[in-house]
């Protein structure tokens, strides 16, 4: 039957070789766009590495000079007091079950420090999340090291010890090397302050839609918190993991409860905002722009499939009495519908052998998109895979519905147009 079939392609070259040109062309624009959906949604809906689930951020205010209730000459030291203060006491509410304090480094807030590290003669080749926060920071959102636990990554801090990605340990060790333990610096002075670091995170994303995953992570100490107990205080955030039972009406009964008990000295609680509120908001134009592309690709998929499926859908039509000749022969309708389907996806294959040089030549010359992904040879394949059944399915879509009208002609009607 395959060299019946090929014979047929051969003795009608000169009409399949305009088909042949049309399906490469396409099939390597329609590799681009599967390419494109297949990256952004594996990039989507990869683990981030923590959970905001239950979470809330919360700030202190500062009262203003002018308001009778402001107290004068609170010693930078006292004010840093009464920061443990409240965080010993919203850790103490039944309804939390961890807190912390950091800064710039919450999920979904758009603000962030960064810095460059040094080891030796080697640095980090772009700058590294800088998260400054207290211990308790890993427990609130879930963080992991390598080895899957929080408390390590806890008790990392506890011994004033760093906390390194592993993007970070990656660029700065061997793979051989053992990171925990060894010195790092953030200058390259040779009178630099070595930090020690103290375990090695699992891997943290910024957010859905980015690839910058290297950070640290340093505890906040008296020295950070002095710089921020005075008009920056608000920069500071308060954030809380609440017992998954408790979370209901959460920012309305924590108000109820903690009012009073953070009025200290001049600071007063302030906003409290639920973690997963602020991620849909600070996100809302790269999801509004991901279902834009969305849309652009399913409109382009809608036109390719009814070009192809209709290319093909004409073709079996026209071909109408040779259908009602090959079941006057002897074929059953089984037998005539397996030679058109082989027949289209013969073509197809003919002409998704240079769609997949042309490809490897575009991904090795950078044409496509490798920030959130490398053009690896699993990235290729799958490209490969996906836009092959994609045209196989209109192919055959194009095939099967004229051809199964086209079998239940009785053939001397369908031979009468010979």
């Amino acid at each position: 039957m395959l060299k019946h079939i090929l014979t047929i392609i051969k003795n009608e070259r000169k009409q399949n070789i305009g088909l042949w040109i049309e399906l490469l062309i396409v099939s390597v624009f329609l590799w681009y766009i599967v390419d494109n959906v297949y990256v952004t949604l594996h990039n989507y809906y990869k683990p981030l590495g923590f959970d905001t689930e239950h979470t809330y951020i919360m700030h202190l205010g500062l009262l203003n000079e002018s308001s009778h209730e402001y107290l004068k000459d609170i010693s930078t030291e006292t004010a840093v007091g009464y920061l443990h203060t409240a965080l010993e006491r919203i850790e103490r509410n039944p309804m939390v079950e961890a807190a912390s304090i950091s800064q710039n480094s919450s999920p979904h807030i758009g603000s962030n420090r960064s810095m460059t590290i040094y080891r030796d003669t080697l640095q980090t080749r772009y700058s590294v999340l800088n998260r400054t926060v207290t211990p308790d920071f890993f427990r609130v959102f879930r963080y992991k090291s390598v080895n899957g636990s929080s408390d390590e990554l806890v008790q990392a801090l506890e011994r004033n010890e760093l906390v390194l990605s592993t993007d970070v340990v990656t660029e700065l060790f061997k793979s051989d090397e053992l990171p925990v333990g060894q010195q790092i610096s953030f200058s390259k002075s040779d009178s630099a302050q070595l930090y020690r670091i103290g375990s090695v995170s699992d891997v943290v994303r910024y957010d859905n839609f980015s690839n910058w995953n290297s950070y640290f992570a340093q505890r906040m100490d008296n020295d950070f918190l002095e710089r921020f107990s005075g008009e920056r205080v608000s920069s500071l955030e308060f954030c809380v993991r609440v017992n998954p039972e408790e979370d209901h009406n959460f920012i309305r009964r924590f108000r109820q409860d903690m009012t009073q008990q953070l009025r200290l000295g001049n600071y007063y609680l302030g906003e409290i905002q639920s973690i997963p509120v602020n991620k849909k908001a600070f996100q809302k134009d790269d999801i509004n722009d991901l279902k834009m592309r969305m849309f652009i690709v399913l409109f382009l998929l809608v036109n390719i499939f009814l070009g192809i499926t209709g290319i093909f859908w004409f073709r079996t039509q026209h071909r109408k009495s040779e259908i009602g000749l090959r079941i006057s022969l002897g074929d059953t309708p089984k037998e005539v519908l397996k030679k058109y389907y082989i027949e289209g996806l013969l073509l197809l294959t003919a002409a998704m052998i240079p769609t997949m040089i042309i490809i490897f030549i575009l991904g090795r010359e950078g044409i496509f998109e490798t920030y959130l992904m490398p053009f690896t040879v699993g990235r290729y394949f799958i490209g490969f895979i996906i836009t092959y059944l994609l045209l196989a399915l209109m192919i055959i879509l194009g095939i099967l519905i004229p051809a199964r009208k086209a079998v239940k002609v009785p053939p001397a009607e369908a031979l009468r147009d010979e």
